[in-house]
């Protein structure tokens, strides 16, 4: 068993923020199993909403199997292609995961066409966020222009973070749990490609990308974690990953995504150079193992102490998820 704790003080301004943003909505979750409902109020993605999101404190990982616990890993789910998916743009939905409900918010293409298949893209919000605040300002939607389906879970109350919404980023908590059912679900409703399953998120919804990438190494193809920290437990093996955090950080260690890049590098067996791609700030490492990439991206953005979605990080996701 391998434990990692750590304790990071938050930024005054940041106390008492619930991660609302000022964003409309709340993740609008259903209550009849597992029907999606169309969301009229809305999400205006890639809006200016920000959120003064803290990171988990005691996070642990015991290295525990991975095999999906409840939920199976669903790399192999059937996918729902020619059929009507019986909404179209956003949609609420409620879905029991370990005997507790659980809500998130499925985003479809303008012009969905149910005979494409279509990569999945989950963005995981960060502490005291929602669904729908995530939705709000990560602006991959727009990003992705029609080329993608975007799933938005929402995180549960944690006693360890006072109540606020966060995940459990132990190898087989009841969020990667969580993942697995939403990843089933969707694939049995949606036409998804099952080879083409990403996963971004900001702050503690970077930590959470980096659980998924790797507790499913099988099952997500690439991750992209903005202000996050971890995996804190060990790897099987390694996914490609697009990594971005500010160096100004004052919320999130600097150090705590350097130390994500330096797990994502050994496990996809890159040598220690690197070259400049784009955005700017940007270098691709060398050597990765044949079909892997991973990309550092450090920067300078002062917002939000900087503690924000980078100005190029939605663009610069989607150009590294669309690149496999």
């Amino acid at each position: 068993m391998r434990r990692l704790s750590f304790l990071f003080a938050v930024l005054a301004s940041c106390s008492g923020d619930d991660g609302s943003g000022g964003a409309t909505g709340d993740g609008g979750a259903t209550t009849g199993g597992t029907a999606l409902t169309p969301v009229t109020s809305g999400t205006s993605q890639g809006s200016e909403a920000e959120e003064t999101a803290a990171t988990p404190a005691d996070a642990e990982g015991d290295g525990s199997d991975s095999s999906g616990g409840d939920a199976d890993s669903t790399g192999d789910a059937p996918m729902a292609c020619g059929s009507d998916p019986g909404f179209s743009g956003s949609a609420a939905s409620t879905i029991e995961v370990a005997g507790v409900s659980r809500t998130y918010l499925v985003a479809l293409p303008d012009a969905y066409d149910p005979d494409t298949q279509y990569p999945l893209i989950f963005a995981w919000h960060g502490r005291g966020g929602s669904a729908s605040l995530a939705a709000a300002y990560f602006g991959i939607e727009e990003a992705a222009a029609g080329e993608a389906i975007v799933v938005y879970p929402d995180g549960l109350p944690l006693a360890s973070m006072g109540g606020a919404t966060g995940w459990e980023l132990e190898a087989n908590s009841v969020d990667v749990q969580f993942f697995d059912a939403v990843l089933e679900e969707l694939s049995n409703n949606l036409c998804v490609d099952s080879e083409r399953i990403f996963s971004t998120g900001h702050s503690f919804g970077g930590y959470m990308s980096n659980t998924i990438g790797c507790a499913r190494p099988d099952v997500v193809r690439a991750i992209a974690p903005v202000a996050g920290g971890g995996p804190f437990f060990t790897c099987d093996s390694g996914v490609s990953a697009w990594i971005t955090h500010g160096n100004p950080d004052g919320t999130v260690p600097f150090s705590q995504g350097e130390g994500s890049r330096d797990v994502w590098v050994a496990a996809n067996g890159c040598s220690p150079r690197t070259q400049a791609t784009a955005p700017d700030p940007c270098v691709a490492y060398q050597g990765c193992a044949e079909g892997s990439s991973v990309v550092w991206c450090p920067h300078t953005e002062t917002g939000q102490g900087g503690h924000l979605w980078p100005s190029f990080a939605a663009e610069a996701i989607w150009g590294f998820f669309a690149a496999f």
